[in-house]
């Protein structure tokens, strides 16, 4: 199957070969844009929905996406892993949880993917480096932040931070669990569910691992990161409840927020995620929390090459 648009025949080639390897028989389609990586699984089989077109065209949220070019590619949905063969362990009430007080400051959101030195492929903004997480981490507490989890939004008198990593890549076990435990701060880290256990991707034992600690909450950034602006009903409710059910037999506590797959999201699909979640957060950059819908959280997007300095300097 053909690839189209992607960030370098190298980079899709490892990503087709980590998600074959995972029982799925189609790769996916990659792309590039100024919001960063996009990756799409398009002409899903097609189911009858409620939603009439020309309504969900007029209300369609698209962020910064509005402006990419779309490539579509057909391939098969993957098919559900078997929840028999998952190991689950006993629920666990949150170490330490954060209570919000109902009023004063609203939380800022930071929004990271990847943690390396090495850039693979040309989407090198998406690659922080350690050292630069770092210094992100110490110009936050140096200014009085607060760290807290994505599911733990709420305005407070302190000035709070949540930390977000998308997809739940390798490097946020091998490059990033070191580094918060090392200053003692919480994170979150939105996962797709159905890559767990793939090449590249975060292990079953690696997430127990660090939700264990106490530091990194795991969420929701569904079951297989595919546009869910192109879904019907059926298809977001199972991409909804497959990830959540996935995440929670893993840690043992409860998946309460959903982070959209590349930005994408529509009315009926905040309708729907309110079914499954608290919070949702959108790829909308804005230093900003404040007077947004707790389903549409927009998050700061963090780039490879932001110092201390400037991160300090873009704190409010």
């Amino acid at each position: 199957m053909k690839l189209k648009n992607i960030l370098s025949p190298a980079l899709a080639a490892l990503l087709a070969l980590s998600l074959v390897s995972c029982g799925r028989e189609a790769a996916p389609t990659v792309t590039e844009s100024e919001t960063g990586t996009k990756i799409v699984w398009e002409s899903l089989p097609e189911t009858e929905t409620e939603t009439d077109t020309e309504t969900e065209t007029e209300t369609e949220t698209e962020t910064e996406a509005e402006t990419e070019t779309e490539t579509e590619q057909a391939v098969d949905v993957p098919p559900a892993p078997d929840p028999d063969l998952w190991e689950t362990v006993t629920p666990q009430p949150d170490p330490t949880p954060y209570i919000p007080t109902g009023d004063g400051t609203a939380p800022l959101v930071l929004m990271y993917h990847l943690v390396q030195d090495e850039v693979t492929g040309s989407a090198e903004n998406l690659f922080v480096r350690p050292s630069e997480l770092r210094g992100h981490i110490e110009a936050l507490i140096e200014k009085g932040y607060t760290f807290i989890f994505a599911d733990e939004f709420g305005y407070s008198d302190q000035k709070t931070v949540i930390m977000t990593f998308d997809d739940g890549y390798l490097d946020n076990y091998t490059e990033m669990f070191p580094i918060i435990k090392e200053y003692n701060v919480k994170v979150t880290v939105f996962m797709i569910s159905d890559w767990i256990d793939c090449p590249d991707f975060m292990t079953s034992d690696m997430i127990r691992e660090m939700s264990s600690s106490g530091l990194v909450s795991f969420q929701s950034h569904t079951a297989n990161h595919y546009t869910l602006t192109s879904l019907g009903d059926d298809q977001l409710k199972e991409q909804f409840s497959r990830s959540k059910t996935r995440i929670e037999s893993l840690t043992g506590r409860p998946v309460t927020a959903l982070s959209y797959p590349g930005g994408f999201y529509n009315a009926n699909t905040i309708e729907i995620a309110k079914d499954y979640y608290d919070f949702a957060y959108t790829t909308h950059s804005s230093n900003t929390t404040a007077g947004y819908s707790v389903y549409e959280l927009p998050r700061i997007r963090v780039l490879r090459g932001m110092s201390k300095a400037s991160m300090a300097y873009i704190l409010p």
